[in-house]
């Protein structure tokens, strides 16, 4: 007959640390989904998504690489100023 003993875990969870998330991926997810106006941007983001895709090391994409392309694109959404009425 079996022994009603309760299991014992392996490893205590505490000990498990998560592994670190690579940063590229939370600059790169702000892109998905978003439409990227025919032009200059698109072309960026075409050629850097084609090295992200690649292989294993992401085509050594870098992090300033993704933070240039977003904030170029914010700049090119952002609304002009609007002018006081006098």
């Amino acid at each position: 007959m079996a022994t009603d003993a309760p299991e014992t875990p392996a490893a205590p969870a505490a000990a498990v640390a998560p592994t670190p998330s690579d940063p590229r991926l939370k600059v790169l997810k702000k892109f998905h989904g978003k439409f990227l106006p025919k032009g200059i941007l698109r072309d960026r983001h075409k050629t850097i998504m084609t090295r992200w895709n690649s292989g294993e090391d992401h085509g050594n994409v870098t992090v300033d690489e993704l933070k240039t392309l977003l904030s170029d694109w914010r700049g090119t959404r952002e609304k002009p100023p609007r002018l006081p009425k006098a």
